[in-house]
């Protein structure tokens, strides 16, 4: 992950996952919109799965553990309040 842009208001991260990787369970501290650049990945969140591709984009509740299982290498940018934090934590698997 690699923080592009963060104001008074918002943060922009950037994410590049290689194909075959799994983003362990995590929440963030606030709304994250994800926009996709290119890959292919599924989205696991509320018990569904959703999948990810070129040009989608997606909202992710505040506090919603969810993960994500790469099938083709991923690139994709998360809008997040400029005081969130992404939170890996072992009580959530």
């Amino acid at each position: 992950m690699h923080e592009l842009q963060k104001n008074d208001h918002y943060q922009v991260i950037s994410i590049e996952i290689p194909a075959g990787t799994n983003m362990p369970r995590h929440f963030a501290t606030s709304d994250a919109y994800v926009i996709v650049e290119s890959g292919n990945a599924l989205l696991i969140y509320k018990g569904e799965t959703a999948e990810l591709k070129k040009g989608m984009s997606l909202s992710i509740p505040s506090h919603e553990p969810h993960l994500l299982k790469v099938i083709e290498d991923f690139k994709a940018y998360i809008v997040l309040a400029n005081d969130a934090v992404i939170t890996y934590s072992a009580l959530l698997q």
